[in-house]
């Protein structure tokens, strides 16, 4: 007969200290973690779109202000307005302003931005900022998060169908639920002998993306020009389809910029401001085929390469500086460009409220046909002086802007 084993003394001392270690291991992950890190505050209930304004009012007076210095634009979803400053992204009340919701880190917001109906937050890490997370922004709740290599500038924008999370060295696309569908640019170890890895000695100048297509201005070295890269997704996210455009005569300090890409049925285009040998905008099409070209009268402000463009719909819109420059969204043939009339010089691209284009202009905002940009009227508005950027934006009767740091409600 077998002898029963018996615990010793010292097998009860060692289970003793094995629990205490587990214990101690646990609360130190917990204590070191992003979930003890997070404060998250739902709201009470459920925001809602409000409904399209059949009109421009007659007259506009300032409702409330935000602090957002992380966004380059006012960002909106679900009938929520998204702002961002210091480790805090908010959702707010369109006509009041207050804080329905909240979301914040134990470290200071990258950026903010928006796909679908969440509000993205990204935050950094020991590998950039590359800590995603996003949030309903209807009632504050959780959404997909995901961690990625990044660098530690970051320019995060949306479209609405796909964020693009662009640096100096590396971008990503990222869909609705935060998976990552491109990669392109440099990583601190190779994960497979094709990616494109560290040394490649290439800066990334100037990005926008579409759904499933990014165009990208390169500066790489030994080259004294850029070149415009084309990619398109494919069955392996950082295997990207790419094509080389090289941009003879344009230097990588010159203020070329990628303004817009269209991906359809019919293909996907890009416009690209190309500043040499005379300011132009080219649409280039899938081949890296040239086929538009629009001449500029002169090379657009230092402050317009602040701001990205603006979508209203069926148009995509890109401010010069003292213009607005309006093309098809989805050809992007240029349509008209909107000047300044008088003293209202155009202070940021355009939004569309009822079936009117708004565009701030100095000393007020100017309403405009939608089809011509025929100017009809402006509004008058105070800005505080110094103010010489807005980015419009239109939640029901509120026009909101976007003034450097700062979200201001109109209504």
């Amino acid at each position: 007969m077998v002898r029963p084993e018996r615990r010793t003394p010292g097998d009860l001392v060692a289970a003793t200290a094995i629990a205490v270690l587990i214990a101690v291991v646990g609360v130190a992950i917990w204590w070191t973690s992003d979930a003890r890190a997070t404060d998250i505050r739902p709201a009470s209930d459920s925001a809602t779109n409000p409904p399209s304004a059949a009109m421009v009012p007659a007259a506009l007076s300032q409702l409330w202000t935000a602090s957002s210095p992380v966004t380059w634009a006012p960002v909106l979803v679900s009938g929520t307005v998204i702002t961002g400053d210091g480790p805090r992204m908010s959702g707010r009340d369109p006509l009041t302003g207050e804080e329905r919701w909240s979301y914040a880190r134990g470290v200071d917001l990258c950026a903010v931005s928006w796909i679908y109906r969440y509000a993205v937050a990204v935050y950094p890490d020991s590998r950039g900022c590359g800590q995603v997370s996003a949030i309903v922004a209807a009632t504050g709740m959780r959404g997909p998060a995901r961690t990625s290599y990044a660098d530690r500038t970051v320019k995060v924008t949306s479209e609405g169908n796909a964020v693009l999370s662009a640096g100096s060295s590396r971008l990503e696309l990222w869909r609705s639920d935060l998976v990552r569908v491109m990669s392109y640019g440099e990583i601190d170890a190779r994960v497979k002998p094709s990616a494109r890895g560290i040394g490649q000695g290439c800066t990334l100048v100037s990005a926008a993306a579409a759904t499933s297509a990014v165009s990208v201005l390169e500066a790489c070295e030994g080259r004294s020009d850029l070149q415009l890269t084309l990619l398109r997704a494919s069955k392996e996210e950082d295997e990207p389809e790419t094509q080389h455009i090289p941009e003879r005569g344009v230097a990588a300090d010159s203020g070329a910029r990628v303004l817009a890409v269209t991906d359809s049925d019919a293909g996907t285009n890009t416009a690209v401001y190309l500043p040499s040998p005379q300011p132009r905008i080219e649409v280039v099409d899938q081949t890296g085929t040239t086929i538009a070209k629009t001449l500029l009268p002169g090379p657009p402000s230092a402050a317009s390469a602040a701001l990205p463009v603006s979508r209203p719909s069926g148009l995509i819109c890109w401010w010069t500086g003292d213009a607005v420059m309006v093309f098809d969204s989805g050809t992007l043939t240029h349509r008209f460009t909107v000047t300044g009339s008088g003293p209202a010089v155009p202070l940021g691209p355009a939004v569309q409220m009822g079936d009117r284009l708004l565009i701030p202009v100095t000393g007020g905002v100017g309403v405009y046909d939608r089809s011509t940009g025929a100017s009809e009227r402006v509004i008058p508005v105070s800005r505080p002086p110094g103010v010489t950027t807005v980015f419009p934006a239109v939640s029901g009767p509120t026009v909101l802007e976007q003034r450097g740091d700062t979200v201001v409600a109109l209504g």
